[in-house]
């Protein structure tokens, strides 16, 4: 079983959100938590976006 990852805006980086998989749960400091359905990575000039999809029509985002 996978466990949960708890993710936080403030100290996170991309090789962090890098390792987090479809089928993994996580959650931010926020109360945002659920299973990953789907990651989208965007990278425009000097910042990567990254979208993890999540059960229930939820989405996180953060800006590296």
């Amino acid at each position: 079983m996978n466990k949960l990852k708890l993710i936080k805006r403030a100290a996170v980086d991309s090789r962090q959100l890098d390792n987090i998989k479809i089928g993994d749960f996580i959650a931010d400091e926020f109360g945002k938590s659920g299973k990953v359905l789907g990651i989208e990575k965007i990278f425009r000039q000097k910042q990567s976006f990254y979208y993890f999809y999540l059960n229930q029509s939820k989405t996180i985002m953060f800006i590296v």
